[in-house]
């Protein structure tokens, strides 16, 4: 009967390293990802190609249990910060703030935006045109219930962003100008 007790504790004990090794053996290795509590989807951000001439797409991940807005307001802050991809370009100055994100019932999604105008002043026909279309196609084909996208500076209808592209009305998806 002593032997039988003492098979069970030394296998418990095993059992109990074994385990325990098994987890310090995983958090202590370089590079090891820590377990994932949350459900993630791969979404993708709009950033220029290297010469300015096109969108390319960047996947980042997305937190799933986000609400519509939470997860707009996630997306246009990725945008702003900028591309991971070397050859990647920013398409907004990175000191652009997101002053308010609002998506109607309807689908129309509205971005409220406080950018530094000597920024865009610099900005050609072509530049501004991928800015406005970086943001419509990352809202737009990440969150389904966006069908089109308006952008306000400062709170109020902006005739154009830097002098080139109206912002009077709408933009809606368009995948010709990604690569």
């Amino acid at each position: 009967m002593k032997s039988g007790k003492a098979a069970i504790l030394f296998f418990m004990i095993f059992g109990f390293l074994v385990v325990s090794g098994g987890a310090l053996a995983d958090s202590a290795m370089p590079g090891a990802q820590p377990p994932a509590y949350e459900e993630l989807f791969e979404g993708f951000v709009y950033y220029a190609d290297s010469q300015k001439t096109a969108l390319k797409s960047e996947k980042r991940w997305f937190s799933s249990s986000l609400d519509f807005h939470e997860l707009g307001k996630q997306i246009l802050t990725t945008l702003i910060e900028g591309p991971s991809q070397v050859p990647h370009q920013a398409t907004w100055p990175s000191d652009t703030k997101i002053k308010a994100f609002f998506i109607t019932d309807s689908g129309d999604a509205f971005v409220d935006l406080d950018v530094n105008d000597e920024k865009i002043e610099n900005m050609d026909t072509l530049c501004e045109f991928l800015a406005v279309y970086s943001m419509v196609n990352s809202l737009t084909l990440n969150i389904a219930k966006i069908k089109q996208v308006k952008i306000l500076i400062q709170g109020k209808d902006a005739k154009t962003l830097a002098g080139h592209i109206g912002l009077e009305h709408f933009y809606r998806t368009n995948m010709l100008i990604v690569k």
